[in-house]
């Protein structure tokens, strides 16, 4: 197990990615409040506004991706959208201050995880068991 877990942290990371891509990409194109939220990702917080771009993308690419994503990004964020339709300038604060249900909490652990697994994948690919030859390969 201990050979391969690099592998298992760039699979966690790959996930945590994934997710954020997928629903973050959805939430940009909600009606009414996606316009909203992506003005203000732009401003204030910038890797949620990557996750949008890059997720719009790949949700418009991908018509299934988009329905999970906008049901997930709906289900994390529909206590706020009545907030954020009033003040579009607070929505990402309104967003990472407070959390509303269990999605929304996976939304804002797997935005905050990503990059955080990048890292520690990077340093246990890094590290990972080299193969050691010490003797040369028979030639035939």
């Amino acid at each position: 197990m201990k050979r391969n877990l690099h592998w298992w942290i760039i699979l966690l990371f790959l996930l945590a990615l994934g997710y954020d891509l997928v629903v973050w990409g959805a939430a940009a194109r909600l009606p009414e409040v996606g316009p909203r939220l992506l003005a203000s990702a732009q401003r204030e917080a910038a890797l949620t506004y990557a996750y949008m771009r890059a997720g719009s993308i790949l949700d418009a690419a991908v018509p299934l991706l988009d329905d999970w994503g906008s049901q997930r990004a709906q289900m994390a964020l529909g206590e706020g959208f009545a907030r954020v339709k009033d003040d579009p300038r607070v929505a990402m604060d309104l967003v990472f201050s407070q959390t509303w249900n269990a999605q929304h909490l996976m939304l804002k652990f797997c935005h905050s995880a990503a990059p955080v697994l990048a890292v520690i994948a990077l340093v246990f690919w890094v590290r990972r068991p080299k193969k050691i030859r010490l003797m040369g390969q028979r030639r035939r």
